[in-house]
C-alpha cells in the first residue's frame, strides 16, 4: 500500500462513463449522397410535341391544297365552307336567272328563254344547258342540250332561247340550268 499522498496534489482522475451512443470515425466517400439513378421522364411532353407537330403539319397541307380539297367535298359541305364563294373571285361563275326566264308553249313545242348571267370576275361561256322535266313535284326526265353562248364579261348577261321538240309526256313544268 502506499502511503497517502500530501493534500496539495490533485486527485486521479476517474475515468468518464461510457455514452449510450458510439461515435465512430467515418469511412471515406461516407459522407457523398447516395447514387440513385434518375426518375423517368414521362414520355407525355414529347408525344404532345409530336402531337401538335402533326396537327400543324394537317393545316398546313390543307391550306396548300384547299383547291383540290374543296373540289372533293360534298356539295352540302361546300355550301356551309362557302367553296364557290372562295372560286368566284378566279372565275367566272355563270347561271340562269329564273326571273327572267320563261317556258312557252308554241306551235305544240316547248319554247324556253332566258337570261345566263356571269356573277365571276372573268369572262365566261356557257356549253350545254340542262332541262329537268316535272311533272309537280315529280322529276319526269332529263336532257342535256348544247347551248354555246360567250363569252359573257363579267357581270354582264346574254339572252337565249330554245325550243324544244318532243318532251316527255305529262311534263307541266321545265327548270332550266347550266351543265
Amino acid at each position: 500500500m502506499r502511503p497517502p499522498e500530501a493534500s496539495g496534489s490533485p486527485p486521479e482522475p476517474t475515468p468518464a462513463p461510457v455514452p449510450d451512443i458510439v461515435i465512430r470515425p467515418s469511412v471515406p466517400g461516407a459522407g457523398l449522397p447516395a447514387l440513385t439513378p434518375p426518375p423517368r421522364k414521362s414520355p407525355w411532353r414529347t408525344w404532345l410535341a409530336v402531337g401538335i407537330g402533326l396537327v400543324v403539319l394537317l393545316f398546313a397541307a390543307a391550306y396548300v391544297y384547299r383547291g383540290e380539297i374543296g373540289d372533293r367535298l360534298p356539295p352540302a359541305w361546300q355550301t356551309i365552307l362557302k367553296v364557290e364563294a372562295r372560286r368566284a373571285a378566279d372565275r367566272a361563275h355563270l347561271y340562269i336567272d329564273l326571273e327572267a326566264s320563261r317556258i312557252d308553249f308554241v306551235d305544240g313545242r316547248y319554247v324556253v328563254t332566258g337570261e345566263v348571267a356571269n356573277s365571276g370576275n372573268k369572262a365566261g361561256t356557257m356549253q350545254a344547258l340542262k332541262l329537268t322535266f316535272r311533272a309537280g313535284e315529280q322529276v319526269v326526265g332529263q336532257r342535256i342540250v348544247p347551248l354555246v353562248e360567250g363569252p359573257i364579261p363579267p357581270g354582264g348577261r346574254t339572252r337565249f332561247s330554245l325550243p324544244l321538240d318532243d318532251p316527255p309526256a305529262g311534263t307541266t313544268n321545265i327548270v332550266p340550268t347550266i351543265d
